[in-house]
């Protein structure tokens, strides 16, 4: 597994195809291969770069907090180890914050922008996790931040969060290698303690006011059904970021990219293909 050796830690990736290079950013606890689905279709038209955040998967971590603004200088870092000066950016969830922060302060970096089932500054992101989770963890939860990891318990957390990703369908019809990839993540010693600096990095993550300095034509894709990120962040996002495009997906889950593979990889290679929005059709839901 080759190892990108940055100022700080080591980065785990892997590239693969030809083309223009596009980078995926994962989300909250995820590593890279919650990419799995689009390899196949964007190996086929760019040069992909898919990576572990750090701390995730194999992927160095480093002692004291995290902050989405250092995760942003780990993929401009990880892009320059890589020799590439330009890339299109997609990004999920915290990957999209992540994104944005790569945007603002390396504007050099970023051809096209897809930022995905994400928000440019926490709504009730504490309300609705300690909803989730009270009944699972002891009393703290409404201080989440303030949690030692080791008393969270979070196959039961893990459980509650994939009701907010996925469909209750979808996971009924995968539970098998859901389950398979939940024990791998929690086999890590390090992994309760990297999620908690990620999960409070996102909470302090806010990039409201700094929007407008997205120069990067930007895709902002949403999902109707997303229960963790409700669909009106993105407004929020395509109202601020100054040449942006918004696109709804009837019926979209959180996990949109992971659940319905075929239907996003259309929308993003048609959009970064393309000169202009007008000129790809999304495809029906």
């Amino acid at each position: 597994m080759p190892m990108a050796k940055l100022r700080k830690v080591k980065l785990s990736y892997d590239t693969t195809g030809n083309g223009f290079p596009i980078v995926f950013v994962s989300g909250l606890g995820v590593d890279k291969m919650c990419w799995i689905y689009q390899v196949p279709d964007f190996q086929q038209h760019f040069k992909m770069i898919v990576f572990d955040n750090r701390g995730i998967g194999k992927s160095q971590g480093s002692i004291g907090p995290y902050s989405i603004k250092m995760m942003a200088d780990d993929v401009a870092e990880l892009l320059t180890y890589l020799e590439i000066k330009k890339a299109h950016v997609v990004g999920t969830s915290m990957g999209g914050m992540i994104a944005q922060e790569l945007a603002i302060n390396y504007p050099e970096i970023v051809e096209k922008l897809v930022l995905c089932s994400t928000f440019a500054k926490p709504y009730n992101i504490i309300e609705l996790m300690t909803k989730g989770i009270r009944e699972f963890v002891n009393e703290e939860v409404k201080n989440i931040f303030n949690f030692n990891p080791k008393r969270i318990l979070f196959e039961e957390l893990f459980n509650y969060l994939l009701l907010q990703i996925f469909s209750e369908s979808y996971i009924k019809e995968n539970r098998p290698i859901i389950e398979k990839t939940l024990r791998e993540y929690l086999s890590n010693i390090t992994y309760a303690e990297t999620f908690i600096k990620q999960l409070t990095a996102i909470h302090k993550h806010n990039t409201l006011d700094r929007l407008n300095q997205i120069s990067a034509e930007t895709l902002v894709l949403t999902g109707t059904h997303d229960k963790l990120v409700p669909h009106e962040c993105s407004d929020t996002l395509a109202k601020r970021i100054p040449n942006s495009h918004l696109l709804k997906i009837d019926r979209g889950e959180h996990g949109m990219h992971f659940e319905n593979p075929e239907q996003f990889n259309k929308i993003v290679i048609d959009y970064l293909s393309s000169d202009k929005i007008e000129k790809y059709s999304p495809p029906v839901s």
